[in-house]
C-alpha cells in the first residue's frame, strides 16, 4: 500500500484566506489606479524637469509589483526542490498539504525536484526579461514625458 500525507484543514483555511486577500487587494489596486489616473498624470507631468524622473519611479514601482511575486515564487520552488532532492521524497518530509496525496520516492521524486528547479529558474529568468523591458519602456516613455 502506497504512503499517503494526509490534508491538513488548517493549511487549507490558510491558503483560500491567503487567495482571498491577494484578490481583494488587487482588485483595490486596480480600481486606485483606475481612479487615481488623471491626477497620477497630472503629478507626473506637472514638473517639466522631473517628468522623466517622475515616470521612472512609477514604472519602477509597477515593476517591482509584478517582479516581487515571481522573484518570491522562484525562491520558493527553488527551496521546495532542493528539499525535494535530499529527501527523495516527494512532498518532502514536514511539508503540509492541503489534499491528500500520494508519497512518490526514489527517481520519479528526484525528477519533481529537478523540475521544481527549473520552473524556479525560468521564473527567475522571467522576472529579469520583465525588469529589462520595464525599464526600456521606462526609459522610452520618460524620454517622450519632456
Amino acid at each position: 500500500m502506497k504512503d499517503v500525507r494526509k490534508a491538513d484543514p488548517a493549511v487549507r483555511r490558510q491558503v483560500v484566506l491567503v487567495l482571498v486577500i491577494t484578490t481583494c487587494v488587487e482588485a483595490l489596486l486596480i480600481v486606485g489606479l483606475r481612479l487615481y489616473h488623471d491626477p497620477l498624470r497630472d503629478w507626473i507631468l506637472s514638473g517639466p524637469g522631473t517628468s522623466a524622473q517622475r515616470v521612472k519611479l512609477v514604472f519602477l514601482l509597477l515593476a517591482s509589483a509584478i517582479i516581487s511575486p515571481l522573484l518570491a515564487l522562484a525562491v520558493y520552488l527553488w527551496s521546495l526542490g532542493g528539499r525535494i532532492l535530499r529527501a527523495r521524497e516527494f512532498p518532502p518530509p514536514g511539508v503540509r498539504v492541503i489534499r491528500d496525496t500520494p508519497v512518490i520516492t526514489g527517481e520519479r521524486a528526484v525528477f519533481r525536484g529537478r523540475l521544481l528547479q527549473g520552473l524556479a529558474l525560468s521564473c527567475g529568468i522571467a522576472s529579469v526579461v520583465l525588469g529589462l523591458l520595464v525599464w526600456r519602456l521606462a526609459s522610452y516613455f520618460s524620454r517622450h514625458a519632456t
